[in-house]
């Protein structure tokens, strides 16, 4: 599992993974009092993460660094603290797991603790939501390939799909084949050309193969 923040080229893996962390996914939920009754509620929209992540910094080399990770913690801060200060929002996935959200940086704050040179960042995160998008129609739906996977998840020949916002190759995989390790996203990455699997956008189409041509497996 890794922490990435994208922003445009930039794929800014953090050094080390955290040992825990917290994600929450949920709804908005209504009050409505009513005589007699008293409290009623009613659910409303999805509700937004908000809430922030502790990552070490390290300045020197430890073997449980990730393996393209720099002892520089001045490098990921000068990014992070760049992205706190604008306006636009910045892609956070947890690989491994289906986190794939844009949020906003709200805040940056590093110590440090011990003397050492490492460095410890919170990063506090707000999830974006796209208002916009919230209230107009997917144009597409029921169009051909609308950016959803069909209702079979196993077929005999190649399929397409187009990714939409929000889409993961381990998305893509559960919904095609039932998995979403790294064994199949990072097949299916490779199969269609794209170097980082964990970067992938909207508009794109995909060559979904069936499972065994995807693993090399013979029928």
């Amino acid at each position: 599992m890794q922490f990435c923040f994208i922003r445009d080229s930039v794929s800014l893996v953090m050094p080390v993974t955290p040992g825990n962390y917290q994600w929450s996914v949920g709804k908005n939920m209504e009050t409505i009092n009513i005589s007699q009754l008293g409290d009623v509620y009613r659910p409303g929209g999805r509700s937004r993460f908000s809430g922030s992540f502790e990552f070490l910094l390290p300045a020197q080399e430890y073997p449980w660094m990730e393996a393209s990770a720099r002892p520089d913690p001045q490098y990921y801060l000068d990014y992070l603290t760049a992205w706190a200060r604008d306006k636009k929002t910045v892609r956070m996935v947890i690989t491994g797991t289906e986190i794939n959200a844009l949020v906003y940086i709200e805040e940056v704050t590093q110590q440090e603790k011990d003397g050492t040179g490492d460095r410890y960042a919170t990063v506090a995160v707000r999830e974006y939501e796209d208002l916009e998008a919230a209230e107009v129609a997917n144009p597409n739906v029921g169009t051909g390939n609308s950016g959803r996977a069909p209702s079979e998840a196993s077929s005999d020949r190649t399929q397409s799909y187009t990714i939409v916002r929000g889409d993961t190759l381990s998305i893509i995989c559960r919904r095609y084949y039932g998995r979403s390790t790294a064994k199949y996203y990072n097949a299916l990455a490779k199969y269609n050309g794209i170097k980082n699997p964990h970067l992938i956008y909207p508009g794109r189409t995909l060559k979904i193969p069936p499972e065994n041509v995807l693993l090399g497996v013979s029928p």
